[in-house]
C-alpha cells in the first residue's frame, strides 16, 4: 500500500456542502442557499490563508530567534523523535537539552499550531481539515523535532510517526517513508534488512528498510518498519482472543549536518 499527500484549496465547486438540491418547500431553498453562500465565504477564506512553514522549510544555519514561533509552538527537550520530556520557555533554552552523541546537536521537540484545524473541524469541512490538519501526515499523527547546534543554529531536523495513536491507523505508518523519500531527494542508498530472531510478517508484508546518503555537508537517514516483534501476535495464543497494538509499523526521517559541519 503506497498514500500520497491530498493538499488542496477548496473552492465553491469542490465544496460538497455547496451543492444545492432542488428544496420542497421555501424555507429549504433559503437554508441552502444560506449554506451555499456560506461555503463560498469559508472557500474564499481558506484560500487566501498562506500554507503554514513546515520544519523541512527552515534553512539550515536559521537562528532560534528566527523561527516561525507562531507555527512553531510548546518546545521541549526531545527524546530521539519520542514524546516530549522537559518543557521550555522557547527555543532560546535549548542548551538545557542534552546533546546527542549521534548528531553532535540539542534536540528540540515542538508541535505545529492547530488553531486553523480547529476551526476546520468546528466547520465541519472535510477539505479545510484536510489541508489545515497540523500534526499529522498523510493521515499520520507525527513528532517533529529540531536539531540545534551549541551556537542556537538549526542543523536538522527529525520526523517520526507517533506510536501512540490507535492500531487501525498505525499499521499503515510505514508508508510515510515514501513521503520521506520524496523529501530528501535522489540519492538515497536503500537497504533491506532480514528478519530478527522472532520477527514474522505482518499479512505477508515484512518491512525493514534503512535509506541513507552522506552528502559533505548533510546525512540523511530513513526508516520503515512494518512487522510482529518477537512476542507479539495478532491473536493472543494463550487466550485466544484478539490484541491491541501488538506489532511494529514505523517510520522515521533524520537530516542533519554532518557532525563535523555542525561542531564548526
Amino acid at each position: 500500500m503506497r498514500v500520497s499527500v491530498d493538499a488542496c484549496t477548496p473552492s465553491p465547486a469542490e465544496c460538497g456542502c455547496c451543492r444545492v438540491r432542488p428544496a420542497y418547500t421555501a424555507p429549504l431553498v433559503r437554508i441552502g442557499a444560506a449554506a451555499a453562500i456560506a461555503c463560498w465565504l469559508l472557500a474564499g477564506s481558506a484560500t487566501a490563508q498562506a500554507p503554514a512553514p513546515k520544519i523541512w522549510d527552515v534553512k539550515f544555519g536559521t537562528a532560534v530567534s528566527a523561527l516561525p514561533l507562531d507555527h512553531f509552538v510548546d518546545p521541549s527537550c526531545g527524546t530521539n523523535g519520542g514524546p516530549p520530556s522537559r518543557a521550555l520557555k522557547s527555543f532560546a533554552e535549548f542548551g538545557l537539552c542534552a546533546r546527542e552523541r549521534t548528531t553532535g546537536l540539542h534536540e528540540v521537540w515542538f508541535r505545529y499550531d492547530d488553531e486553523m484545524e480547529y476551526v476546520a473541524r468546528a466547520r465541519r469541512s472535510d477539505i479545510m481539515i484536510r489541508q489545515y490538519q497540523a500534526n499529522s501526515l498523510a493521515g499520520q499523527p507525527i513528532i517533529t523535532s529540531l536539531l540545534i547546534d551549541d551556537a542556537g543554529l538549526v542543523q536538522g531536523y527529525r520526523i517520526v510517526n507517533d506510536p501512540r495513536v490507535e492500531g487501525r491507523t498505525r499499521v499503515d505508518a510505514f508508508n510515510l517513508a515514501d513521503l520521506f523519500k520524496g523529501i530528501a531527494g535522489l540519492g538515497l542508498n536503500c537497504t533491506d534488512l532480514p528478519p530478527a530472531e522472532g520477527e514474522r510478517p505482518i499479512e505477508d508484508l515484512f518491512v525493514k528498510e534503512v535509506c541513507e546518503k552522506n552528502e559533505s555537508e548533510r546525512v540523511v537517514r530513513i526508516e520503515a518498519r512494518r512487522y510482529y516483534k518477537a512476542g507479539q501476535f495478532a491473536v493472543d495464543p494463550n487466550e485466544n482472543r484478539l490484541t491491541e497494538n501488538q506489532f511494529e509499523s514505523s517510520a522515521r526521517i533524520e537530516v542533519y549536518g554532518a557532525p563535523s559541519a555542525a561542531r564548526d
